[in-house]
C-alpha cells in the first residue's frame, strides 16, 4: 500500500535549465520554499550518473518525508529504492512497471488525449498527469495541450488524483488549481530560478490561496474553515455542470456502512452526483440485522418518480428490494423512463447471514427486473440461488458467470469474495461481447468488509453513469473496491463487522 503523499507542488528537475548549478542543491532550496514531491528527469546521462544523482536527492528529501520520482527508468527507481516513477504512454507499461516495483511505490501515468484519460480509469496508478495544460519548450513531444476547458473534462471523467504538467509557473498554477486539480508539476520557474527557495515558496502560496478559494464555493467550504483539503477533485466537483447523476434504490443502513449509506458514499468518491429512493429501515450495525421494515409503495414511487421527473439520472444501482411488490414496482418505473445502465446487487443475505429478501420476491427478480439490467452484481451464495446450483471453487466461477448471462441476459461481475483463496478472481462476463474477464486482487485480512457488495456496485453504476465501456467500468469499480478495503483495513469501527474506507482519496490535515 502507497503511503500518503502530496501532489500540491511536485517539481520536475531539468539541468540544461539549471545554469550550471548543482542539481542537489536546487532540489534542497526548493524543498525548504515548500516543494511536496520531486521528479528526477534525466534524458541523456549514464545510468550511473542518474544512480548517483538519485542517490544524492533521496539523501536530501528522505528526512523531510518528500517523495522522490524517477522519470521512466524503473531499473534507477529499483537501484536506490526511490518513492516510485512516473511513466508516460511510451515508456514501460505500467502492470510491467507495478509487478516490477511492487504495491508500496507510487506511480504516475502521463496523459495527453482524453482516450489515455479514459484508459487510465482501469488501471490503479497512483496519480496521472495532464500533459501539457499549455505549451512549453520543456515537453515538445505531446499533443495538443489540454487547456482549461480539457482539465475540466479530466476532472469530469478521471477517477485519479491529477496533477497539471506543462506551462506551471506564477502566471498559471493559481487558475489551474482554481480548475481542481490536485497539484502542479513545476520545471523552469523553479529549476531556472535566481532562488529556488522563494520560487518554490511563492507557488505554494498561490497554490495554497486558490485551493481554499476554489473549496469556498462549495458545498464542503464549512470544512475549509478549520482545516485544509486536499482532494481528488476529479471525485468531489461538485458544482461541475456537467456531473454525472446515479440513482440509487436500495435499504438504508443505520450503521452507515452498507446500503443507501454505502452507496451514496461510493457514487460520491466515483465522481458522480447521488440520489436516492429507499426501499426499507433496516435497524442494523456492524454486529448484524436487529429489525427490517419496508416503506410503502407509494412512498418509495414517489422518490423515484420526484428524482427521474426532475434531476433525471446517468444510470440507476439498486440494491435490497425486500418483496416482489417493491421488485414490480421498481421495475415498471424503470420501463417507464426508459433507463438502460441499469446494474443490479442481488441482495438476498447481508454479510452477518441475515435474510433480506422474502422468497416470494426472488422469482420476481428473475421475471420482471434482472432482463431489464444491464449487469448483475451476485456474490457466490447469491449466484447459487439464482442459478440452483453450488458453486464451489474458484475454477467454477467463469462456467457460472457465463450461465447466469445466457439464462437471464445480463453481464455479469461474479464476487469470489465468499472463498477461502488467498487471491480472489471476480469473473465478469461481458455478456454483449462475449468476453471473460478475471479481475484478481490479493485478500486483505480485515473484518471491515460490511458494505463491499453495494459498495462496488455502485462503483459500476458510476463508471457507466461516466460513459465507460463495460470492461472498464468493471475494472475501474474494481480497483475501487480494492483500495476502499485495503484503506480500510485496519480502522476499528464497532464491533464486527466494520466498513471499508470510501473516501481513501481524500485527505484532511488539520490545522494547528
Amino acid at each position: 500500500m502507497v503511503n500518503p503523499f502530496d501532489l500540491s507542488l511536485y517539481l520536475v528537475t531539468d539541468r540544461p535549465l539549471s545554469g550550471g548549478r548543482d542539481m542537489a542543491w536546487i532540489v534542497r532550496e526548493a524543498a525548504a520554499g515548500g516543494v511536496t514531491m520531486v521528479q528526477l528527469r534525466e534524458k541523456e546521462c549514464s545510468t550511473a550518473e542518474f544512480i548517483q544523482l538519485a542517490r544524492e536527492l533521496k539523501a536530501a528529501l528522505a528526512p523531510l518525508g518528500i517523495p522522490l520520482i524517477i522519470n521512466d527508468r524503473v531499473d534507477v527507481a529499483l537501484a536506490v529504492d526511490a518513492d516510485g516513477v512516473h511513466i508516460g504512454q511510451s515508456d514501460m507499461p505500467y502492470a510491467t512497471a507495478r509487478k516490477l516495483l511492487g504495491s508500496n511505490k507510487i506511480i504516475g501515468l502521463s496523459v495527453e488525449t482524453m482516450d489515455e484519460v479514459i484508459a487510465a480509469n482501469a488501471l490503479d496508478v497512483d496519480y496521472i498527469g495532464i500533459s501539457p495544460v499549455y505549451a512549453t519548450p520543456t515537453k515538445t513531444d505531446t499533443l495538443t495541450p489540454f487547456g482549461l476547458d480539457g482539465v475540466d473534462e479530466v476532472m469530469r471523467c478521471s477517477r485519479h488524483r491529477c496533477v497539471a504538467i506543462g506551462g506551471m509557473n506564477r502566471d498559471t498554477v493559481g487558475e489551474v488549481i482554481a480548475h481542481g486539480v490536485e497539484g502542479v508539476a513545476v520545471v523552469s520557474a523553479i529549476v531556472a530560478a535566481p532562488s529556488p527557495r522563494e520560487a518554490a515558496a511563492e507557488l505554494a502560496g498561490i497554490i495554497r490561496n486558490n485551493r481554499h478559494g476554489h473549496s469556498e464555493h462549495s458545498e464542503y467550504s464549512e470544512l475549509s474553515e478549520h482545516s485544509e483539503v486536499s482532494e481528488n477533485n476529479s471525485q468531489f466537483s461538485i458544482l461541475n455542470s456537467q456531473l454525472k447523476k446515479v440513482l440509487t434504490i436500495a435499504g438504508s443502513d443505520s450503521g452507515g456502512g452498507a446500503g443507501i449509506q454505502a452507496d451514496i458514499k461510493s457514487i460520491s468518491a466515483n465522481g458522480c452526483f447521488a440520489t436516492s429512493a429507499i426501499t426499507a429501515i433496516t435497524a442494523q450495525n456492524t454486529l448484524g440485522v436487529n429489525a427490517v421494515e419496508g416503506l410503502s409503495i407509494d412512498i418509495l414511487e414517489g422518490q423515484i418518480e420526484a428524482v427521474l421527473s426532475d434531476i433525471g439520472t446517468d444510470s440507476v444501482k439498486i440494491g435490497m428490494l425486500h418483496s416482489a411488490e417493491v421488485v414490480r414496482s421498481v421495475a415498471r418505473l424503470l420501463r417507464k423512463y426508459g433507463i438502460k445502465d441499469v446494474v443490479l446487487d442481488p441482495v438476498m443475505v447481508s454479510t452477518s447471514g441475515h435474510k433480506l429478501i422474502e422468497d416470494s420476491a426472488i422469482a420476481v427478480l428473475k421475471s420482471d427486473l434482472m432482463p431489464l439490467a444491464r449487469v448483475i452484481t451476485p456474490n457466490i451464495p447469491e449466484a447459487e440461488i439464482l442459478l440452483g446450483e453450488p458453486i464451489e471453487k474458484q475454477g467454477d466461477l467463469p462456467a457460472a458467470a457465463r450461465r447466469l448471462a445466457q439464462q437471464y441476459d445480463v453481464s455479469v461481475l461474479l464476487k469470489a469474495g465468499h472463498l477461502v483463496d488467498d487471491e480472489l478472481i471476480d469473473i465478469f462476463y461481458n455478456n454483449e461481447t462475449g468476453e471473460v474477464i478475471e479481475l484478481s486482487a490479493r485478500r486483505v485480512d480485515t473484518p471491515n468488509t460490511h458494505g463491499t457488495g453495494c459498495t462496488l456496485s455502485s462503483a459500476f453504476a458510476a463508471q457507466l453513469a461516466k460513459g465507460l465501456p463495460l470492461n472498464e467500468a468493471a475494472r475501474a469499480a474494481k480497483e475501487y473496491i480494492n483500495q476502499a478495503i485495503t484503506h480500510g483495513a485496519a480502522y476499528t469501527i464497532g464491533n464486527g463487522h466494520g466498513p471499508v474506507h470510501h473516501f481513501y482519496n481524500l485527505t484532511v490535515e488539520q490545522k494547528h
